[in-house]
C-alpha cells in the first residue's frame, strides 16, 4: 500500500493587477510548506476576473509555481465564464475564452496515477456549454473511467448536485441537470470512483451516497453569508491522506487567514463581484 497526502486549494481568485485575496494566499503558501504535500489540486476559480482579463489566470499560474509540489488545475467560472441557462447569465464561456484560458494553463482537465489512485480533474465549465469540447471531454472521461482498476478521486469547480441530484432546477450553483445525470451515469457504471471533490460555494460541506463521497472545498479567498447551501462558511483548504485504496480528509484553516466576507458586494444585479473586480486597485502614495 502506498501513502500519500494531496492538498485541495478552491477558488483562490488571485490578481497581481487586483490583489484583493492575495495576503489569505501567503498564509496557504506557508501553511503547506509545514504540510508538504505530494500533489495538489485546485478546483478552479483560479483568478480574480479571468473572462474579461486573462492575466489573472497566468497570474495565478505562477503563484502556483511557490506552492512546493506538483499542482493540477481545473477552471472555474470566474476563469473562462459561465454555463448559460434561462435564468440569466453574465460572462458567458465562449470559444474564445476557453481558447484564452487553455493558452495561460495549458490544460483544462487531468488525469494523474499517484499511489495506488487515479486523480481525474474535469473542466465544469464545459458541461452544458454546448461547445465542441464538451463532448470531447466526456468521451475522455468514459474511457479513463472504463480503462482504469484503480479507485478514483474526480475533482471540478462545480458541485455535481446541491441535496437532490435529480432536482431539474438549473442554477449557477452546480452542474445542469442534463450533463449532471450524463456523469453521474458515468460514476454510477463505475465501482471504482471513490471521492468527487468541488469548490465554487466556498463553503465546506461532505455527503455519502451510493458508496462515492462528495465533498466540497472551502475557498481560500473569501466567503459570502447571503449563500449559504448547508455547508461550513470559512476560508482554508482540504487536506487529503490517501493509504492504498483508503482516504480520509480534514479541513485546514491556515493561521492568521482572514473570512472576508463579499455578502454586502452583492446590492446590485448582476452581482457586485462583477464590477468591482473590474476596477484599478487603489495605489498609496
Amino acid at each position: 500500500m502506498t501513502q500519500f497526502t494531496l492538498v485541495q486549494l478552491s477558488d483562490t481568485h488571485l490578481s497581481a493587477s487586483r490583489p484583493y485575496f492575495q495576503f489569505n494566499y501567503e498564509m496557504v503558501v506557508e501553511a503547506l510548506a509545514d504540510l508538504a504535500p505530494d500533489h495538489i489540486v485546485i478546483t478552479g476559480d483560479l483568478g480574480l476576473n479571468g473572462p474579461d482579463d486573462i492575466a489573472d489566470v497566468a497570474f495565478a499560474a505562477r503563484q502556483f509555481g511557490r506552492l512546493g509540489a506538483p499542482w493540477s488545475a481545473v477552471p472555474g467560472n470566474h476563469d473562462l465564464g459561465l454555463v448559460p441557462f434561462e435564468g440569466g447569465l453574465h460572462q458567458p464561456i465562449t470559444e474564445a475564452r476557453h481558447a484564452a484560458y487553455l493558452a495561460a494553463i495549458g490544460a483544462d482537465r487531468f488525469l494523474q496515477d499517484l499511489g495506488d489512485w487515479r486523480l481525474i480533474g474535469l473542466n465544469s465549465q464545459l458541461l452544458g456549454s454546448g461547445l465542441a469540447a464538451e463532448a470531447e471531454q466526456h468521451t475522455w472521461l468514459a474511457a479513463t473511467l472504463a480503462e482504469t482498476t484503480r479507485p478514483v478521486a474526480m475533482f471540478l469547480h462545480y458541485p455535481l448536485f446541491l441535496d437532490d441530484p435529480a432536482d431539474p432546477t438549473p442554477s449557477h450553483n452546480a452542474v445542469h441537470p442534463e450533463p449532471r445525470a450524463a456523469i453521474l451515469g458515468l460514476i454510477e457504471a463505475s465501482p471504482h470512483v471513490k471521492l468527487v471533490a468541488s469548490g465554487h460555494l466556498h463553503e465546506e460541506r461532505r455527503v455519502e451516497r451510493d458508496g462515492v463521497t462528495y465533498h466540497w472545498a472551502p475557498a481560500t479567498s473569501f466567503i459570502t453569508t447571503d449563500g449559504n447551501h448547508g455547508g461550513v462558511a470559512t476560508t482554508g483548504f482540504l487536506v487529503h491522506r490517501f493509504d492504498g485504496e483508503t482516504f480520509t480528509t480534514e479541513r485546514h484553516s491556515a493561521r492568521w487567514m482572514i473570512n472576508h466576507d463579499i455578502a454586502s458586494w452583492g446590492n446590485t444585479q448582476p452581482h457586485g463581484y462583477y464590477e468591482i473586480v473590474k476596477r484599478p486597485y487603489p495605489s498609496v502614495a
